[in-house]
């Protein structure tokens, strides 16, 4: 199993700063780098992958995540087609109906219908063919180059099998829980079955937080903004899976609290809206060999990677220790 690292771009980070970091992920082991792409809280995804582009030579670079509200189909298939050209064919779109970028700017998330428009129009223009507009005419991206890899991020079934129907890959949305996971990779499944589309050929993404610490008290606090984002996005589900059910009220809390200024911030107030219970659900907690067994225990659901996300301060020690702890064991166990 792969690991990768998401990040985040905050306004006191310097943007070389993360090009530092990824050059290091990428020495330390790990196989992607996911850059969040929110406009008005972190700072430009897309300045920060093209330094990183130049600046790597193994690691996959994608967004994580953009979307076709606030990005245009066709600048997501120019702007990707440039990463591509200068990553030597490293580039991943990491996509989805848009979220906080999208409800801070006073828009809606895309519906199914027109996230599925986009990814295909997306994919015929980097393939150089031709798209129909919204006046009937047609057009073509003169500098496309080839096909570019698309992760859809999902949690909800008609997400999920819209990324079975379509994507290349799916970003599994949900949490460090073999349960929540095995009911995502099934609507993937079903997804993949009306498509008449092997599962082999869709690469299975779990995203989630991890708090490595020896302290579990800490380990949970630096992952609690992390899933108080996660429920806030769970509160808006029209119907919850009888295992989430225990969690709705923290998940409404968590709407009512939640500030889009300070997305994914490790200092935002919100994070106060969820339990050690729901935590300790949805992420990666304790010391390096409780972590390296919860993800192996999600080992024999087909996951090709996890995706991890942790604090900004301190995350060169916190890659080390996630490459001693976890990507070591699991390549060797793999060699």
């Amino acid at each position: 199993m792969k690991i990768g690292v998401s990040l985040g771009i905050s306004s006191r980070e310097p943007i070389q700063h993360t090009v530092e970091v990824v050059q290091s992920a990428e020495a330390l082991g790990f196989d992607s780098a996911w850059i969040a792409d929110v406009q008005l809280s972190m700072k430009d995804c897309f300045a920060a992958l093209t330094l990183c582009a130049v600046n790597t030579s193994k690691i996959l670079l994608g967004t994580g995540v953009t979307n076709p509200i606030t990005r245009h189909p066709t600048t997501i298939a120019n702007t990707f087609t440039a990463l591509k050209e200068l990553s030597d064919d490293r580039a991943v779109i990491g996509i989805g109906t848009g979220w906080t970028a999208v409800y801070s700017v006073g828009e809606k998330p895309s519906t199914i219908k027109q996230l599925e428009r986009a990814i295909v129009d997306i994919r015929s223009l980097c393939a150089g063919e031709e798209v129909e507009g919204s006046d009937s005419s047609n057009y073509r991206l003169v500098t496309a180059t080839g096909k570019i890899p698309i992760y859809i991020a999902a949690n909800q079934p008609r997400m999920l099998r819209l990324a079975g129907r379509v994507a290349d890959g799916v970003i599994l949305m949900g949490g460090a829980n073999a349960e929540f996971t095995a009911w995502q990779i099934d609507h993937v499944r079903r997804g993949a079955e009306e498509a008449g589309r092997n599962m082999g050929d869709i690469s299975l993404d779990l995203w989630a937080a991890i708090g490595l610490a020896d302290d579990r008290e800490q380990a949970v606090g630096e992952v609690r903004h992390w899933v108080a984002s996660q429920a806030e996005t769970f509160n808006k589900w029209r119907e919850l899976p009888d295992f989430l059910r225990p969690f709705e009220d923290e998940f409404k809390a968590a709407g009512k609290a939640y500030d889009r200024h300070e997305h994914m911030s490790q200092h935002a107030g919100h994070a106060g809206s969820v339990s050690t219970e729901l935590v300790e659900y949805l992420s990666f907690v304790g010391e390096a060999d409780d972590c390296l067994a919860q993800i192996r225990s999600l080992e024999p659901l087909g996951l090709n990677r996890v995706t991890l996300a942790f604090r900004a301060g301190g995350r060169q020690q916190r890659m080390e220790a996630i490459h001693e702890g976890i990507i070591a064991p699991l390549n060797a166990s793999a060699a």
